[in-house]
């Protein structure tokens, strides 16, 4: 093989690489709980309800509270109460999405 093959392989090689370079890799390519807490759930001091469905890595529901102070943490989504939680975040996400897409919606004169 002569130095111009070579280098052409070697600026083709460079090109795929760099093209590549910019994309976003995911971050983490497991659960996100490895252990879920059970009991009772502060719901004064809630801030927001995650529900991840089983993902590709991880094969099991996931839900992950944010409480007021930033803290995290992962409630055994099969524990009633968390189903509760679930169900009354998701309505309550479906209800603004709606309310959002109808008063985007105005009719003019």
């Amino acid at each position: 093989m002569n130095t111009t093959s070579i280098t052409i392989i070697l600026l083709t090689l460079l090109a795929i690489f760099s093209a590549t370079e910019g994309k976003r890799q995911p971050r983490v390519l497991r659960c996100l709980c490895p252990k879920v807490q059970t009991g009772r759930i502060p719901f004064r001091n809630l801030k927001r309800v995650l529900h991840l469905p089983p993902r590709p890595h991880c094969s099991k529901t996931e839900v992950i509270i944010t409480l007021k102070n930033g803290r995290q943490l992962c409630l055994d989504p099969n524990d009633r109460p968390v189903k509760i939680l679930v169900e009354r975040s998701t309505k309550r996400m479906q209800e603004s999405k709606r309310s959002k897409e109808v008063g985007s919606t105005t009719r003019s004169p």
